[in-house]
């Protein structure tokens, strides 16, 4: 039969985001690629005893249809992050990649362009893509993005939204600073153009202090997004959607249209973990086991790289991104590297535009101290064959 399927899934390449997750299923794999929170440290117990307090609290209306935007509970927790937000200004989501899906749906028709960043999440690359956006990328640098390169793109090309993970970034670990943050407001208030604000990793920081988030600098022209994958447990797949309450009700006729409902019953465990402290406890912990994997991370690969790798320590999040100078295309070191036991995720993934890039990504935060070790001599030792 003569194939009928749409040109977007007939011109997709498959995602390099299922390659990293068939390799970290991989025991045989020491694995830096995948963005995992460490398995071990899901608070069971805590999920064990409010799972069980909704059983003996909740009749089974518990398990009925509810409304498209979520349990209130959980939107009132959710808005409290935030300067001055309503619950009716959150929208819950599958997982925050719905929310960026929910986005495309309701803001783009084909060809409308978006501006992201130079590089940026690779997941959201791929959706953008699939929606046949026209993109546009402003190049990111440790401290926030190139103003005047985004002042031009804005002015040039009107976009429809701007892309940004201005916290412990997908894959470069690097934030805004404040300055940063307040010109791409003056920027994005002159040309009206959305800030789509991405932020799953904020509350994994190691070092340094919270700066203030574009959602409380300019909430008129800001969505943002957040999930509980990185904090909390992925498998429960609650996102959010942060914005003014005209937006959320057009993104709620979109997810009318895709799913109806996200299950509740996840939900009220975790609204009722936020209510009593408990999820903040556990974010505390989540740090205290991540520092040392990052610094572990950090001290190998100046240890056995010295100066033939770059890299920015971040003060938080999931990621190293390391420039391997001596090999100009690290998606030959993956290849060596897969060889030798050992994955990371090669920077040209990262790059709309899928350019040879030097650049790799490092995870930390899924791999034992003892398995950070072995796997940065074991990517040495790929890296010295080059």
């Amino acid at each position: 039969m003569k194939s009928k399927f749409a040109k977007r899934i007939t011109t997709a390449s498959r995602s390099f985001t299922r390659t990293i997750l068939d390799l970290t299923s991989q025991n045989s794999i020491i694995s830096f690629a995948g963005g995992l929170p460490d398995a071990a440290l899901f608070p069971r117990e805590n999920i064990e005893k409010h799972a069980k307090n909704l059983f003996e609290t909740q009749d089974n209306r518990l398990f009925q249809y509810s409304n498209a935007s979520g349990v209130e509970a959980l939107k009132i927790e959710i808005a409290k992050k935030y300067t001055h937000a309503l619950a009716s200004e959150i929208m819950l989501t599958n997982g925050s990649q719905q929310g960026l899906d929910l986005v495309c749906k309701t803001f783009l028709d084909e060809k409308d362009c978006i501006v992201v960043e130079d590089p940026s999440y690779l997941a959201a690359l791929g959706l953008f893509h699939m929606y046949n956006a026209t993109i546009k990328a402003v190049p990111l640098h440790a401290n926030g993005v190139d103003v005047q390169e985004l002042e031009r793109l804005f002015k040039t090309y009107q976009p429809k939204f701007f892309y940004t993970i201005p916290v412990f970034q997908n894959p470069t670990g690097y934030s805004y600073s404040l300055e940063n943050r307040q010109e791409v407001v003056k920027i994005a208030e002159k040309y009206n153009v959305i800030l789509l604000e991405d932020s799953p990793y904020e509350a994994l920081r190691y070092d340094g202090k919270s700066t203030v988030s574009f959602a409380d600098l300019l909430p008129k022209l800001t969505i943002a997004l957040g999930t509980f994958s990185k904090t909390l447990a992925p498998d429960f797949r609650i996102g959010w959607i942060k914005a003014p309450q005209e937006i959320i009700s057009a993104l709620t006729l979109s997810k009318e249209s895709t799913d109806l409902q996200n299950s509740k019953f996840f939900q009220y465990i975790c609204a009722r973990m936020m209510e009593k402290g408990e999820l903040n406890a556990h974010i505390q912990k989540l740090v205290e086991y991540y520092r040392p994997k990052r610094d572990a991370l950090v001290e190998a690969l100046k240890r056995y790289f010295g100066e033939s790798i770059e890299f920015v320590i971040p003060e938080g999040g999931m990621f190293l991104w390391v420039n391997f100078k001596k090999c100009a295309d690290s998606m030959q070191l993956f290849d060596k590297a897969i060889k030798k036991g050992v994955a990371f995720v090669p920077g040209s993934v990262f790059f709309s535009d899928k350019r040879i890039s030097s650049y790799g990504r490092l995870n930390y935060t899924n791999s034992t101290l003892e398995q950070i070790e072995e796997g940065v001599k074991a990517l040495h030792s790929a890296y010295t064959e080059q």
